[in-house]
């Protein structure tokens, strides 16, 4: 007979999984979706990646930042708020390939993805949190 505890367990991945799903198929709405770009997008290139994703997408940086700072938790909301700051002063030419590849290579974000990563938790639970919420 299963267990009480794994059957929410189970519950919990199956709304973790049916989050990242609707997140692909574009069906999560703000901001939550943003919430979600930023967390994969930093995790896989960290926030460098994130922004200049963000601007080749089209992004309005306004209205994502106030995403952001609506959904994430506010620890990691000012470390996003900062190192978009930063990244501004980079001024990062998004046509230009190989500015891209030296700015990837520099890493000067690199403070904040190691604030992002001491803070895991905090991410993690905004996103169940979210996931709950869904």
């Amino acid at each position: 007979m299963p267990r009480k505890h794994d059957k929410t367990q189970r519950q919990k991945e199956k709304r973790w999984q049916d989050m990242w799903e609707r997140w692909e198929n574009g069906e999560l709405p703000s901001p939550y979706a943003e919430m979600l770009t930023y967390d994969r997008d930093v995790r896989e290139g960290g926030h460098l990646q994130f922004f200049i994703n963000a601007e080749l997408r089209g992004a309005n940086f306004f209205a994502l930042m106030r995403a952001l700072k609506q959904a994430l938790p506010a620890c990691h909301a000012r470390n996003a708020a900062e190192a978009y700051r930063q990244y501004c002063a980079l001024a990062i030419d998004v046509a230009d390939d190989a500015a891209i590849v030296q700015a990837l290579d520099d890493a000067p974000l690199s403070a904040f993805d190691d604030f992002y990563d001491a803070h895991e938790e905090e991410m993690i639970d905004a996103l169940e949190t979210c996931a709950d919420a869904l």
